[in-house]
């Protein structure tokens, strides 16, 4: 947790000059961070953010969810397969097998060069098909699945991609999370049930993904809404005719026509 609080104390590093290095460190302040709390207490709700491409899979995803207590002993940081290459993370729950890639700044870094309609998963390439392929290997009688944790925009664009592709192997159930989504998971919990340390393992991990820029954007809040506009007057210079002004809300702005905002 040291280089959790290093982070959040701009002690390390995190801009673009090393994608990989700063997504191994997102990874390891995460999740190694967050395995000091009951399973139940916290990845639970992250976990229940996951998009899948059937509401079958998510509805067995949901049941398996509920059956876990506990602490989370079983987690691999960068496991390494002689094959296939190194995942992220890798946790053994008591009936599956998760495998996480974590993305942050970075792409997908291997692709297929030939159309996608004429490869399969034995062939494919792709990062996620590799990984698909690792983690039906190892999964031995449990049930498996593989997650993409990335920023909501490279989630999409990954998942639309995928959509028509058969590159997952079988028996590997494939899905997506966006970081933005777990910054709202954590911010959905109710700390005040926790033990003060809990809840400061939430709270730094909430600064922690604000920091990586996770924080989605809500709109603006009726309090705000109230007293910035309802309570307060604004003058705008119509651009079309500087001379004249007028106070808004009490004036009526004309639709296309163009306006600038004055403080005097």
């Amino acid at each position: 947790m040291q280089y959790l609080l290093a982070e959040l104390h701009n002690k390390i590093s995190t801009n673009s000059n090393n994608l990989e290095r700063s997504e191994d460190q997102l990874t390891g302040d995460f999740f190694g961070t967050l395995r000091y709390l009951p399973f139940e207490m916290a990845m639970k709700t992250i976990l229940s953010k996951v998009r899948f491409k059937k509401e079958e899979i998510f509805q067995d995803w949901e049941t398996i969810l509920r059956q876990e207590k506990g602490y989370m002993t079983g987690m691999e940081f960068w496991f390494r397969h002689e094959v296939e290459g190194d995942i992220d993370l890798l946790v053994s729950l008591s009936s599956i097998k998760l495998g996480i890639e974590v993305k942050y700044l970075s792409r997908l870094s291997s692709e297929d060069e030939i159309p996608a309609d004429v490869i399969d998963y034995e062939e494919s390439a792709n990062q996620l098909a590799r990984y698909s392929r690792m983690i039906a290997d190892i999964s031995k009688e449990k049930t498996s699945y593989l997650i993409l944790l990335a920023p909501f925009k490279l989630m999409r664009e990954v998942e639309q991609s995928l959509l028509n592709r058969s590159i997952i192997a079988p028996g590997v159930n494939l899905g997506f999370l966006s970081w933005e989504d777990v910054l709202d998971s954590l911010e959905e919990l109710d700390i005040s049930l926790m033990e003060l340390g809990q809840q400061m393992i939430v709270e730094d991990l909430i600064k922690l993904l604000i920091k990586r820029d996770f924080l989605r954007y809500k709109g603006i809040s009726k309090e705000i809404l109230v007293k910035n506009v309802t309570q307060e007057f604004y003058m705008f210079n119509k651009v079309k005719n500087k001379t004249n002004t007028l106070n808004w809300p009490d004036n009526q702005l004309s639709e296309g026509d163009f306006y600038v905002f004055s403080n005097q």
